[in-house]
């Protein structure tokens, strides 16, 4: 995916992880801008005001693009208003309202090279968790 543009990435990436982690993406699309809503806004805005090339058509091919991010953006503000209120999933975290217990975790690690990248501090770590198999 490093060769995708970022938004089809991006994009990719969603659909993965809301196959993978359905409850963690409903509660963090509580946070999202409501992007969905505000295209639907723009075109029943288009549509008002009579601006040619809008006429009420326009909303269907708006709702088909926009929808299921809309559907998704409004079942995550009532997921998140239910998790918050401890009436669903007691075991999940929301990563956008700062539970995340790796927040505050910004101070180096002792064993860790000073002056180490994040890709040679990974590779490091990778190395010294690798067992040898004994044939």
């Amino acid at each position: 995916m490093s060769r995708l543009p970022r938004i089809l990435a991006d994009l990719l990436a969603f659909w993965r992880d809301i196959a993978r982690y359905p409850r963690e993406v409903l509660l963090n699309r509580a946070h999202h801008q409501w992007r969905a809503a505000g295209m639907v806004s723009l075109i029943a805005a288009l549509v008002a005001l009579d601006v040619p090339g809008f006429s009420p058509n326009s909303f269907t091919p708006a709702f088909i693009i926009c929808g299921p991010s809309l559907l998704l953006d409004c079942a995550g503000t009532l997921a998140h208003g239910l998790w918050k209120s401890g009436r669903i999933w007691p075991g999940v975290e929301c990563q956008c309202c700062g539970d995340d217990p790796d927040d505050g975790d910004d101070q180096p690690q002792e064993d860790a090279p000073d002056g180490g990248s994040g890709l040679a501090r990974d590779v490091e770590t990778w190395l010294r968790t690798q067992t040898t198999r004994t044939h």
